[in-house]
C-alpha cells in the first residue's frame, strides 16, 4: 500500500488510511485495475466482475458503480469500463444493464448519474402499463449504451440518459439532461442539453453557436 501526503491532522490522517484499506478490498472484488486506484469512503461497488477500471482513477465518497447481472430473475450483462486518468467526485452513480464506456481524462462532478436502462419498457412493443405493475417491479431495458469520450467534462448534477454518446473534449453545463448524443468539443447545456459554444480550432477559442 502506497501512501503520500502523511503530512496531515490525525482525523484527516487516519480517514486517508482507512481508505488506502478499503480501495485495496474493492479492487480485488473489480474485473481489472489500473494502478493508482483511490476509492474514498462510502463507495459502493456492485458487478465488480464486469468493471474494468483504468490507471489512476480517483472518486470523491460515496460513489456508487452498479453493473446489474439480475434483477426480477432476469440476467443482464453488463459491460463499464472506466479509461486511465478519471475523476469522479462525490455522489456520482454509474448504473449499466448493457455498456457503460468513459474514456481518458474525464472529469465528473458531485451528484452526477449516468445510466444506459430505465425502470420499464416504454417504446417499441410489449410496453408497461403503469396500473399493473409497479415500477420497481419492471424489467430494466438493456438495448442502449452510454460512450463519454476521451478528455470530458461534466458538471455539477448533470443526467446523462440511454443512447448518448459525449463526443471528445466536450463540456456539459450543471444540472444539465443529456437525452441526446453531443458532438466533440463543444460546450451543452439545459434539459435537454444543447449545444451553445464550439471550439474552433484555428481561433483557438470557444465560439458561441446560438
Amino acid at each position: 500500500m502506497q501512501l503520500k501526503n502523511l503530512n496531515r491532522p490525525l482525523p484527516d490522517l487516519l480517514n486517508y488510511i482507512w481508505e488506502k484499506i478499503l480501495t485495496i478490498v474493492w479492487s480485488f472484488y473489480l474485473s481489472k485495475v489500473g494502478k493508482g486506484l483511490h476509492l474514498s469512503r462510502g463507495a459502493k461497488i456492485r458487478g465488480g466482475k464486469h468493471i474494468i477500471i483504468g490507471e489512476n482513477f480517483q472518486c470523491g465518497p460515496n460513489v456508487w458503480i452498479e453493473a446489474v447481472k439480475y434483477h426480477m430473475d432476469i440476467e443482464y450483462f453488463p459491460k463499464i469500463h472506466i479509461g486511465e486518468m478519471v475523476r469522479f467526485s462525490d455522489n456520482v452513480h454509474l448504473a449499466c444493464t448493457n455498456k457503460i464506456i468513459i474514456g481518458a481524462n474525464v472529469l465528473i462532478g458531485s451528484n452526477v448519474h449516468i445510466t444506459d436502462h430505465s425502470h420499464g419498457i416504454y417504446t417499441g412493443k410489449n410496453q408497461d402499463d403503469p396500473e399493473l405493475l409497479a415500477p420497481v417491479l419492471r424489467a430494466l431495458s438493456n438495448d442502449k449504451e452510454v460512450i463519454i469520450e476521451n478528455n470530458v467534462w461534466l458538471g455539477d448534477g448533470v443526467i446523462v440518459l440511454p443512447g448518448v454518446r459525449i463526443g471528445r473534449g466536450s463540456i456539459i453545463g450543471a444540472n444539465s439532461v443529456v437525452t441526446k448524443s453531443i458532438a466533440e468539443n463543444v460546450i451543452a447545456v439545459g434539459s435537454p442539453a444543447v449545444p451553445i459554444k464550439m471550439y474552433n480550432k484555428k481561433l483557438k477559442e470557444w465560439v458561441t453557436i446560438i
